[in-house]
């Protein structure tokens, strides 16, 4: 009796199964899917933003690798700003003894020379007791 039960309720989804096969074929035109086009330009545009994307990320592996340490020896004071501490404290920052090379060519245009204040800071960073010193694999100042 049951294995009867089971073959009727098969036999009935089977039906409404093939009943609905018609609705579903009903549709006269196929889906359309619109896809944007872009022209040249926005082509272009889209082309020069994932390119200077991929720089910035470049930049920024370039800066982590930078200022990455595993001991204090393995990090210098450097100016930042062409006039270094005359600048006061953010004219100067900690980084990897290894990529002074690097971080010279990622400072580029920003070391033009300028004009400088007299009086070197002696605070903080700029401070005669300023050091190197690697803290969670960073190079920092200590003062």
């Amino acid at each position: 009796m049951k294995k009867m039960i089971t073959n009727i309720f098969l036999l009935t989804c089977t039906i409404c199964v093939l009943m609905l096969i018609p609705l579903f074929m009903a549709h006269d035109s196929p889906i359309v899917v619109k896809i944007p086009r872009l022209s040249s330009e926005e082509l272009l545009a889209k082309k020069e933003a994932s390119a200077k994307a991929e720089q910035e990320a470049a930049r920024k592996v370039r800066l982590n690798r930078i200022y990455s340490c595993q001991q204090d020896e393995d990090c210098l004071i450097v100016d930042k700003d062409p006039c270094g501490c005359a600048a006061g404290p953010s004219g100067v920052v900690a980084i990897n003894v290894n990529y002074i090379t690097d971080f010279n060519a990622l400072q580029g245009s920003k070391m033009l020379t300028k004009a400088c204040a007299d009086q070197v800071s002696v605070i903080k960073e700029c401070s005669p007791s300023a050091r190197a010193v690697c803290k969670a694999h960073v190079c920092k100042i200590d003062y």
